[in-house]
């Protein structure tokens, strides 16, 4: 990845929907040029996906929680069948596993606390792999963004 493909990638991650034609004007780089490199970036596997960005509180999902699991044991079962929930269960958006005195790191989103705790109780302590969960509800997003600093 040189210069050129750092900045056909910033302006990507700012606006997934720039034509091959916008980018080239902006990058100063032909229209065929900038396919190529993104066509390149897609089969590196540095460019992963194109997607639009929903709203969270105006799609229904005013309420976040980050929670802490621990499970039960360290074994390979256990966490294949914990991260078995995790790719099943919309709820969860991202999954981070952690050093510390937790195992996992969750990210979830949901329209309320009843809907959390219905979560917490029927889906993610339920499960046997799963030994406890330290939830924090989130008060107030300070950031978020989903560019990379290229």
């Amino acid at each position: 990845m040189d210069l050129q493909d750092t900045e056909i990638l910033r302006h990507l991650q700012r606006d997934a929907t720039l034509t091959h034609q916008t980018l080239a004007a902006r990058t100063g780089m032909s229209a065929t040029t900038v396919w190529r490199r993104i066509q390149s970036l897609e089969a590196a596997g540095i460019l992963t996906a194109r997607v639009a960005l929903v709203d969270p509180r105006k799609a229904g999902l005013a309420t976040t929680v980050m929670t802490e699991v621990t499970l039960t044991g360290h074994n390979k079962d256990n966490r294949t069948a914990f991260e078995r929930l995790v790719t099943a269960a919309p709820e969860i958006q991202e999954c981070y596993s952690v050093s510390g005195s937790h195992d996992y790191r969750l990210l979830i989103r949901v329209r309320d606390i009843t809907a959390y705790e219905h979560f917490l109780m029927e889906v993610l302590l339920a499960n046997p792999a799963v030994a406890s969960a330290n939830t924090s509800f989130v008060l107030r997003q300070v950031k978020y963004t989903t560019q990379l600093p290229l």
